[in-house]
């Protein structure tokens, strides 16, 4: 257990970086990482895939609203862009979260991987500033918080990998992207860590300290440096090369998604 908190530390000191620089709730880091570690305090394998998207929702919770507390303060929300986008995001969440923790633990990583690698390629291309912009209309929202939240539920994200581009497209600057992200990701996180605790509620055969398919102990160890790191994060942003550091990143997700498929 000790080796198991020790390792959630250090994770949680990464993704909260990685979280406010990016607009990410951390869950493309996360949910691999926990599957990995998740059969050492003794989740049964079958029950691995939902119990990290789960554990991976709840962590987000916190780190997204450390960074978006931060990008609050800087002045990166737009409010009149996110009140739509969010309860639609929010009630999808909910529902799909429903129906992926009944999913496979082969299928459902194999979903992850492929949403992993499209993000990353994503990533990528965002390099290039988009110099095409469409309007950010009502019924634009809700398409695309439906879709952002199906997308975000089936990898255990915060969505920010989906709702940045989104933004970004359709006229809000990088940054200001960046921070609604963030915003929509807590809201996003809670209604996803609802989902997974209702659909795993008196699960047998889980760890002692879990509720529904979130693990606590996991929870705790990640925030407890995730909700500072975030902040350093956040305020990064305005100081570093995003575009050198989202190449490495992209990289990384893609090895990453790429191991996890072929395991």
């Amino acid at each position: 257990m000790l080796t198991f908190l020790v390792v959630c530390l250090i994770l949680g000191a990464i993704i909260g970086f990685l979280a406010g620089l990016f607009g990410i709730g951390g869950g493309l880091i996360i949910v691999p990482m926990l599957v990995y570690l998740l059969p050492m305090v003794g989740v049964p394998d079958p029950l691995l895939m939902s119990t990290a998207l789960g554990t991976s929702f709840a962590t987000i919770v916190v780190t997204s609203f450390s960074s978006a507390h931060r990008h609050h303060q800087l002045g990166n929300i737009v409010w009149s862009a996110v009140k739509v986008l969010v309860p639609t995001v929010m009630i999808t969440t909910f529902i799909c979260g429903l129906f992926i923790s009944k999913l496979d633990k082969a299928i459902a990583s194999k979903v992850f991987s492929c949403l992993v690698i499209y993000l990353a390629i994503k990533m990528l291309l965002s390099i290039k500033p988009n110099t095409i912009t469409k309007p950010l209309t009502t019924l634009s929202s809700v398409i695309g918080g439906v879709l952002i939240g199906i997308a975000s539920c089936a990898a255990g994200i915060g969505g920010g990998g989906f709702i940045v581009p989104f933004l970004n497209s359709r006229g809000i600057e990088m940054k200001k992207a960046i921070g609604s992200s963030a915003f929509c990701g807590t809201l996003l996180g809670l209604s996803g860590m609802l989902s997974f605790m209702l659909s795993g509620w008196n699960m047998p055969n889980m760890p002692e300290y879990s509720v529904g398919y979130v693990y606590l102990p996991a929870v705790v160890g990640i925030t407890l440096t995730s909700f500072f790191t975030s902040k350093i994060g956040a305020t990064a942003t305005t100081k570093v090369p995003v575009s050198t550091l989202k190449r490495y990143f992209a990289c990384l997700l893609i090895l990453i998604a790429i191991n996890m498929f072929l395991k």
